[in-house]
């Protein structure tokens, strides 16, 4: 009753499958029901001639020009988490580092791909934090879908009527959301450089076309497939930048040297553009690039990734041939972690990714975005916001264990991101202003 997995631990496997043939693989075998879950019409499960449409049409709203645009308003969002942390700290609060950041995160993503102030950072009852601690809180639901597919058992969950992405408030929450920006961008006028606005204007862009065709095509940019993208985005842009952040600062407490290094560099940056950090100065933040590298691959968001062969696929080198439908899994964490390709594994060593080692990083092995034209498309995104945050927070505190950080930490079992299981306690204080 149950399939065989095929498990991928050669790299250079793995890169015929992600690359070189990647269109002979779907990305899951899951049953997808639009009409009946609206929210699963995002772009992770498109396949064929439909994701490669979408793909080109979302490709844009992560060109250069676009985040240069967003760096003001995620920098307004650093500020406010300062601000909000110099609160806990004065206050004596032990806070939760993750937790912390998903505040941040959540209001990143707001503010910067859709004008929205989420207040997510200083309100409690904010109404993101709670529809997204809502989704989180599902990940159970997730995982055991992910178990009973991958071991053959999808019928499983029909049986259960187990169909749903997930509760139909998330669902209402996304369209009213939609309809909302929709509403008020047109009533106003005003228009955003924002992710938002790009999905809005595809949308017209593409009623216009088939109306002076006078076609019949059935759209793609449907109200369902912008809300569900909106999702995807909010999901993404989220929790894993959340929990990539709190790992690193975990890091950084238990290797002052490397911290120390981080401040440097902020030190030399600022110095070069006037005591500012503006969009332009990443590129000089190159040590921080390399510490977010490190901890991508000891902290992989996903620890695999998934595939399935559309047809029997030949491996001839070793004379076998996978079957239709069989699924593939890649250990992305298993890599990261090997010895044969990372010397010393389990050790935090940014130096990895500087420039004069990163060439003997065997391509394939290391998968934190994935790879190949499915590769995720915020990654430029993601990489801007956590400089923000590094740049800004190693400069204000200094950060260094509790009696509350757990060393090693233990992660946990049933989430789909890798998350620490008892959470990342730190203690936080505020460093003397250099002059």
């Amino acid at each position: 009753m149950s399939r065989p997995v095929l498990l991928v631990r050669d790299p250079e496997l793995a890169r015929r499958i992600l690359i070189t043939d990647f269109s002979q693989f779907k990305i899951h075998d899951k049953e997808v029901n639009e009409e009946l879950d609206p929210m699963s019409a995002f772009i992770f499960n498109f396949e064929g001639e439909r994701w490669k449409i979408l793909r080109q049409k979302l490709n844009p709203i992560f060109s250069a020009a676009k985040l240069k645009g967003m760096w003001s308003q995620m920098m307004e969002c650093q500020e406010e988490l300062t601000r909000y942390l110099d609160r806990l700290i004065a206050e004596g609060r032990e806070f939760e580092v993750r937790g912390v950041m998903k505040k941040f995160a959540l209001d990143v993503i707001g503010t910067c791909a859709f004008g929205l102030n989420c207040g997510a950072i200083q309100d409690e009852e904010s109404e993101f934090r709670k529809i997204m601690d809502g989704i989180i809180k599902e990940s159970n639901v997730f995982f055991f879908r992910s178990l009973l597919h991958s071991m053959g058992l999808g019928w499983v969950l029909a049986l259960l009527e187990v169909k749903r992405l997930g509760d139909k408030t998330v669902e209402d929450f996304f369209f009213n959301l939609v309809r909302e920006c929709v509403k008020l961008r047109a009533e106003s006028g005003n228009s955003r450089n924002d992710l938002m606005q790009h999905l809005i204007n595809l949308q017209h862009e593409e009623q216009e076309s088939l109306k002076q065709s006078n076609s019949n095509a059935k759209p793609l940019m449907t109200d369902a497939v912008v809300a569900a993208n909106t999702f995807e985005f909010f999901i993404d842009g989220f929790e894993t930048s959340a929990g990539t952040l709190a790992f690193i600062f975990y890091e950084l407490a238990l290797n002052p040297e490397v911290m120390d290094k981080c401040r440097e560099e902020v030190k030399a940056t600022l110095a070069k553009h006037g005591g500012n950090l503006p969009y332009d100065s990443l590129k000089d933040l190159t040590y921080i690039q390399c510490v977010i590298d490190e901890a991508l691959r000891k902290y992989p968001a996903l620890g695999r990734m998934e595939r399935v062969s559309k047809d029997a696929y030949e491996l001839s080198e070793i004379s076998f041939t996978m079957k239709k439908n069989t699924i593939i899994n890649i250990p992305v964490y298993a890599l990261h972690h090997d010895p044969k390709y990372f010397p010393n594994p389990h050790r935090f060593d940014p130096d990895r990714f500087s420039e004069e080692n990163k060439h003997n990083i065997v391509p394939g092995t290391y998968l934190p975005f994935g790879d190949g034209p499915r590769m995720c498309m915020g990654m430029r995104f993601a990489f801007m916001e956590m400089k923000a945050a590094i740049a800004s927070l190693v400069m204000k505190y200094d950060i260094k264990p509790s009696e509350k950080t757990e060393v090693p930490l233990k992660f946990a079992r049933t989430n789909i991101v890798t998350t620490a299981a008892n959470g990342i306690w730190l203690n936080w204080t505020p460093r003397k202003i250099e002059n």
